[in-house]
This record gives C-alpha cells, sequence and structure tokens, in this order.
C-alpha cells in the first residue's frame, strides 16, 4: 500500500551527517529504507480490490443463493392468470364375471367368465373470464416480486462488496502496522547494541541495558501480535471470497482518497437509488395489488369450460352388448359471492391497515437511513481533515526520531527519552492510518448507501 505523503518532504538528508560517525551514517542509512517501505508496495502474487470482488461474486455462496433465488421469481413470473388450463382423462376397466339372467317369459340363462370392458377418455379446457380483475392483481403482485427479488440480489451484492472492501483496506493498514512494528523492532535492537557496547566499556549501567532489553522484548511480541493480526484478516477475507482460508501475503494496493462528497447530492440520490427504499416502496406495491385482490372477491367469477369425451364398453351378457359414444361440450359457469360471514370485509380492512403498515415502514427506513447518512457523512469529513495533519505529524515524527537516534549514539540522550520517540513514531503511524482507513471505509459506505455503484467501482480503482 502506498499512503500518499506519509513521509512528507522532511525527512532528513542523511549525506549531511559527518564521516567521522561512518557506523551512525550506515545505520541512519538503513532507517531510510525502512521508513520507504511504508510508501512501497508490499510485492507478492498481488490481487487488487477490484479482482477480489470478482472473486467473491464468483465464488461466494451467498451470492450464489441469492442469484437462484432471483431465477425463481423469473420463473414464478409469467401470464398463467390470463390462461386456460387444459386437462386429459383415460379409464381403461376389463372384467369377468359369471351371472344369471331370467327374461320375461321365465326362460333361465347363466353366463360363465363373461368378459367386459370399458373404455373413456376426455379432453377437458377451463379458463377463468372474469374474476374482478383478481388475475390482473395476481400477474401484477409476481411482477413486484421479481423486482423484489432483483433489489435483494442488488442488496447481497452491495454487502458483500462492501465486506470485500472494508477486509482489503483493514489488510493494507494492518501490513503497514506490522511494518512499523518491525521498524521499531531494529531500532529497539540497535538500541541494545549500543547501550551492550557501552555497559562493556563501563560508560553506562546495566539497569539501562536491562531496561534496553525489555524495551526489545517487547517489540518483539510486538511483531508477532501484528503478524497473527493480519493473519487473521487474511483468513476473514479468504473467507469472504471462497477461497484457501490459509494463503496471505497477496494483496498490495494504495490507499487514496476522492473527490469530496456533497451532502446535498447524497441525500437526494439515496431517497431515489438506495435498495431498502426501493424494497420499501415494492413493498407498499405488493401489499396494494393484494388490496386490489380481496376487493376481486366481491365480483362475480364467470367460467367458460369446454371438452371432448369418447366411451366405448363391451358387455356380453347385458341386452346392449355393445356401446359407443363421442361427443363435443362447452359451457359457462357464474360464480357469485353473497355472503362469507363478512371475511371480504375483514380481508379488505386487514391489508389496508397492512397498507399504512408499509407506508409507515417506508418512512422509518428513510428516516433511519438519513440518520444513517449524517453521521456517516460527519464521521468521514472529520477523518478527511483528520488524514492532513496526520500526514504533517507523521513527517514531523519520524524527522524527531532520525534526530533522536543521532543523539542517542552520541549520548546526548537517555535510553527513556529514546523510547517515547519510538513510542511517539508508532503512535504517529497508527493515527494515520487509523484515518485513512477510516475516511476511504466512510466514502465507500456512502456511494454504496446513495447507490452510486459504478462510481464505487471507479473509486476503488483510485
Amino acid at each position: 500500500m502506498k499512503i500518499r505523503e506519509i513521509s512528507g518532504k522532511k525527512i532528513i538528508n542523511m549525506k549531511r551527517v559527518s564521516k567521522k560517525i561512518n557506523k551512525l551514517y550506515i545505520f541512519k542509512e538503513k532507517l531510510i529504507l525502512i521508513l520507504l517501505i511504508a510508501t512501497i508496495p508490499i510485492k507478492s502474487q498481488n490481487l487488487s480490490l477490484q479482482e477480489c470482488i470478482d472473486l467473491g461474486l464468483e465464488n461466494n455462496p451467498s451470492v450464489k443463493i441469492i442469484i437462484n433465488q432471483e431465477q425463481i421469481a423469473k420463473n414464478n413470473h409469467s401470464y398463467e392468470p390470463f390462461l386456460p388450463t387444459l386437462g386429459a382423462t383415460g379409464r381403461l376397466n376389463n372384467s369377468n364375471t359369471d351371472g344369471k339372467r331370467i327374461d320375461a317369459s321365465g326362460a333361465e340363462r347363466e353366463f360363465n367368465d363373461v368378459k367386459s370392458s370399458t373404455l373413456s377418455a376426455g379432453l377437458n379446457l377451463s379458463w377463468t373470464i372474469f374474476d374482478g380483475l383478481g388475475m390482473f392483481a395476481n400477474y401484477k403482485k409476481t411482477t413486484i416480486l421479481l423486482s423484489t427479488s432483483e433489489i435483494r440480489t442488488r442488496q447481497t451484492v452491495e454487502n458483500l462488496v462492501m465486506n470485500i472492501s472494508n477486509n482489503y483496506y483493514r489488510i493494507l493498514v494492518q501490513h503497514h502496522r506490522l511494518q512499523a512494528a518491525e521498524k521499531t523492532l531494529v531500532l529497539s535492537k540497535e538500541r541494545f547494541r549500543i547501550i551492550d557496547e557501552k555497559v562493556n566499556i563501563g560508560s553506562a549501567s546495566g539497569l539501562e541495558r536491562h531496561q534496553a532489553r525489555l524495551d526489545l522484548n517487547a517489540d518483539s511480541s510486538n511483531v508477532m501480535i501484528q503478524k497473527e493480526l493480519l493473519q487473521n484478516l487474511y483468513i476473514q477475507l479468504n473467507a469472504l471470497l471462497n477461497i484457501d482460508l490459509t494463503r496471505s501475503m497477496y494483496i498490495s494496493d494504495t490507499i487514496l482518497l476522492g473527490t469530496p462528497l456533497l451532502l446535498s447530492e447524497l441525500e437526494l440520490e439515496t431517497k431515489e437509488y438506495n435498495t431498502a427504499i426501493i424494497a420499501s416502496q415494492l413493498g407498499i406495491d405488493l401489499t396494494m395489488e393484494d388490496l386490489r385482490a380481496a376487493r376481486a372477491a366481491r365480483f362475480p367469477t364467470i367460467n367458460f369450460s369446454s371438452g371432448y369425451s369418447y366411451n366405448r364398453s363391451e358387455t356380453p351378457s347385458s341386452i346392449m352388448t355393445f356401446n359407443e359414444s363421442t361427443g363435443f361440450n362447452y359451457g359457462f359457469d357464474v360464480s357469485i359471492p353473497i355472503f362469507n360471514g363478512f371475511q371480504i370485509n375483514r380481508t379488505i380492512k386487514n391489508t389496508k391497515i397492512e397498507l399504512e403498515n408499509q407506508k409507515l415502514s417506508q418512512e422509518e427506513t428513510e428516516l433511519i437511513l438519513m440518520t444513517d447518512l449524517h453521521t456517516l457523512y460527519n464521521t468521514y469529513s472529520s477523518y478527511i481533515r483528520m488524514v492532513d495533519f496526520e500526514n504533517e505529524s507523521m513527517a514531523v515524527t519520524i524527522f524527531n526520531l532520525e534526530l533522536a537516534l543521532e543523539r542517542y549514539e552520541l549520548g546526548a540522550l537517555s535510553g527513556l527519552d529514546f523510547r517515547e520517540f519510538q513510542i511517539s513514531y508508532l503512535n504517529a503511524v497508527d493515527r494515520l492510518l487509523s484515518a485513512m482507513y477510516q475516511a476511504k471505509a466512510n466514502e465507500l459506505s456512502l456511494l454504496i448507501i446513495c447507490g452510486r455503484m459504478d462510481e464505487f467501482l471507479e473509486r476503488i480503482g483510485n
């Protein structure tokens, strides 16, 4: 990750150091190299944020699930409410019977093992011509449900993209926290080496060496902690991308802040394009169609039915031993609701209440989003301003640390005072990285809230 101007323009030129202190000159050249690491991308099998997002959208199970659910909604959206139903029936029945028949004259006749067969087939069509326009309400509901499914897909994608971006930038920040911790460890090792030499020649006390050792051990532990935190962040990102959880060190990028966002534009676009607000409006539309369907139950239902039938039977023991018939039929039937215990009225009243609740829910959703928007924007603005002076503080801290190292090696600064400069450097790094991460994370969150995904993708490439 490159953090813009993290070292400022005030880094000391080490060539101005006197040649009389050759050992110090060589070490400080190494120090400059370590400091500049914070502005050099981490080299490895790098994946950009855009590539991570592409991997996540391709591999993440939650995205696949929501896409499948959207496909179900597409399948359910059809002209089925307007279409007739057509079915066919068929039946074949065979029997073997024994029987006896006595005619009018009293003559008796027996039938043994008589085989009879009956064959019937039919084709039936039913078509609802009018149902109080309920069919139009049902068709519109499938349209709204499809739009709702598409919005849910978009919300899932937005959430995944935001989570990947946050984890991505956390890893960048953690890389630099680790680098700062490693730089501090190098300084502590050098401090211990210097004080150890001074103790050996009798110019320093053993107490100072013990303190230097304690600080060195603390810095060693801090490096191990930072490495652990970095690996854990990679595990979390790998889970989002659904790749090997042990994979790491593949991120190298730059945190750059885009053009400052304007609150007035964000407010307007949030009300128009935010997925939660769109989803709440679709909820209102769906309830309105439920109300239309409930009112349609008050009207008559007219159905057209038609069919074709074929029947054939053979019964040797019967007077009529063979019978066959075919025929076509059609007609209309009307169903008129007269009284059903006021169930239709109750359904309509409850649906109206639900419609009012949906409108109140939309109002609440908009209020919550506007509150979140203003809170995020306030935080975003604060961190934007913080980045500027934390950059300046970082440059000053590096300058002071270099001078402190020089004074410490010359014996003009105590070990405890030098340690304060180290701690000041670590705190400055942490504040700057936190400010840049928070500014970028809030910038992207604002773009997601107002539905500006295209600009979001543009800004993560900067």
